[in-house]
């Protein structure tokens, strides 16, 4: 077979007849153990971090407003422009971890979001606060939609899901880094210096990047371009030329809007009910969101595993539908054992749908333009999670159940998901490929 014009990778799609990609002999790039290990411990701690970075802004924000003295909505739309600056971080990184390598652009991403979060405790405004935030975001993102094509890259076709559970599984940690931390020197040093602490990602990457090795299935498919002697294509040009790479994007970002939606809603929520509604205490509804969190971690890996196993669309929607009964026993109990039972398999499932919705968007790319469809379905999915916050709030207002209700009734959010499942292809491939899209070229 002569590689010809198109995109030409694990999932190659180009013009031209076209064969199944089942009848295409692939052999998978070699990687050691120790390489992919050391490229999944870099992203999963960049992860760790950036979840540090994510939520020491909910742990801070009162401390910030009062000394700013500004209002919960100015902090509000500070939250927003985060956000923001996140979605374009997942577009502008995945491009550049197509085009010049997913170990430099994580390497960058990393460092840039640790050290913009070091110097937003210098901030001495709202104005550069919200600069510093919007810049962290876009770091973030990066280190999101780089991270985990080059984890997804580095592992056997056969144990991705597990490579991208371990890799959630650092978000996870991150969430209770962070809580450990506020507890630690919130009080005594003031918000600032949890700001000041983000450093030590950017110190820890430095050490880090000189172990890493390039994504083998990066290399090999550079290498294929240059033996056809061609440039790489964009997404939009694939997308032009395929149309399962467009429904692709599609089912990526449905995935996205479920993923997104419901982690916000529940972290943003999930301690003011425990207080409010179960008269708990602030300590034990923190500590509470804590094991949660733990649960996270634990479900992410297993989750990853079992995805491996059976595929993705089916460990992805029963994911989901446990999911989703788990919530709404949830916040339908009056009862707080009952309640925590139920809230350690909703955080899990969350962290389970996270690792399993990873490894697919991935997979649902070819590795030519893996960075940029994934950053971009990310980006997509995350706009709407912008107004999740506020519409759980809207729908609490007006529902009989106030709070119990509108967290209830958000599972709603997960149907885009469970669409994508049910309606999109099956991204793990048994014959070491790696590919999702079906069809790729016979040139001649």
């Amino acid at each position: 077979m002569t590689l010809g014009a198109g995109v030409i990778s694990d999932g190659a799609v180009s013009t031209g007849s076209e064969i199944s990609a089942h009848e295409i002999p692939f052999e998978e790039p070699q990687i050691t153990k120790k390489a992919r290990n050391t490229i999944t411990l870099a992203a999963t701690l960049g992860y760790l971090f950036d979840a540090y970075a994510i939520n020491i802004y909910g742990m801070t924000l009162a401390l910030i407003a009062l000394e700013f003295g500004v209002g919960v909505q100015t902090m509000g739309a500070i939250g927003s422009i985060f956000i923001a600056g996140y979605m374009l971080g997942s577009c502008v990184f995945g491009m550049l971890g197509d085009k010049i390598g997913r170990r430099k652009t994580l390497g960058f991403s990393i460092f840039a979001y640790g050290s913009v979060t070091a110097l937003t405790g210098f901030a001495t405004g709202p104005i550069s606060f919200a600069l510093g935030r919007f810049l962290t975001g876009v770091g973030g993102g990066g280190e999101l939609t780089v991270g985990v094509p080059y984890v997804v890259e580095s592992w056997d076709s056969k144990n991705r899901g597990l490579g991208a559970g371990w890799m959630f599984a650092g978000y996870a940690l991150g969430v209770v880094y962070a809580a450990g931390v506020s507890a630690l020197i919130l009080d005594w040093l003031g918000w600032r210096a949890m700001y000041f602490l983000a450093i030590l990602p950017a110190v820890v990457i430095l050490f880090v990047r000189l172990q890493l090795e390039e994504s083998p299935s990066y290399v090999a498919t550079m290498a294929k371009l240059k033996e056809a002697r061609r440039e790489r294509v964009s997404l939009i040009a694939a997308m032009k030329r395929d149309p399962q790479i467009r429904r692709n994007l599609i089912w990526g970002s449905l995935i996205y809007v479920s993923l997104a939606c419901i982690y916000y809603a529940e972290t943003v929520f999930a301690v003011p009910f425990m207080v409010t509604t179960l008269k708990m205490t602030t300590a034990s509804a923190v500590a509470t969101l804590g094991l949660f969190n733990l649960s996270m971690f634990v479900f992410s890996i297993v989750c990853g595993m079992v995805s491996d196993r059976v595929g993705r669309r089916l460990a992805g929607s029963i994911t989901l539908l446990t999911l989703s009964a788990a919530l709404w026993v949830m916040f339908s109990t009056a009862s707080i054992p009952l309640f925590i039972l139920a809230g350690m398999l909703t955080f899990g499932g969350i962290g389970g749908s996270w690792a399993i919705g990873m490894v697919h968007v991935a997979e649902l790319f070819p590795t030519e333009i893996r960075g940029s469809g994934y950053g971009t379905a990310v980006a997509i999915g995350r706009l709407p999670s912008i107004f999740a916050p506020l519409g759980i709030a809207w729908l609490a207002s007006v529902a009989e159940g106030g709070m119990g209700d509108a967290m209830k009734y958000s599972c709603v959010v997960l149907l885009c998901a469970l669409l994508a499942y049910i309606f999109g292809p099956e991204s793990l491939r048994r014959n070491n490929s790696g590919i999702a899209p079906d069809m790729v070229s016979k040139a001649g």
